[in-house]
């Protein structure tokens, strides 16, 4: 069994948040969980996995909520292995980086106001 090695306990995001991967905006994702420190998502596979360091925008397609340009670093991102799918899809799992006091307040408002516990 694997041990969990998160610092900070993952949340829900509503059903409607999406991440988009910067500078080139390639891959568009949907949060599968977020927390402080990071996030998982779920993307179909456009042209390029991502890794190393990049930005990522997260927001909600029924909200006017937009986070623009959040550091993060690519911890893990691996295809889904599921039969039914017919497109390669990926999860991927990103740590924030060094946020500015105006982002760190901005995603501790999203997780208060639009998530809800496992």
């Amino acid at each position: 069994m694997e041990t969990e090695r998160r610092k900070f306990k993952r949340l829900l995001p509503r059903d409607l948040t999406f991440a988009v991967f910067r500078p080139h905006f390639s891959n568009l994702g949907k949060v599968k969980d977020i927390s402080i420190g990071g996030l998982a998502l779920e993307y179909v596979l456009n042209k390029t996995k991502n890794t190393g360091f990049s930005a990522i925008d997260i927001f909600l397609t029924d909200d006017f909520f937009y986070l623009r340009r959040i550091p993060s670093k690519t911890i893990y991102d691996r295809e889904i292995d599921e039969e039914s799918r017919s497109v390669k899809t990926m999860r991927c799992g990103l740590q924030f980086g060094d946020l500015t006091p105006t982002q760190q307040s901005q995603i501790e408002y999203f997780l208060q106001n639009y998530t809800t516990f496992h």
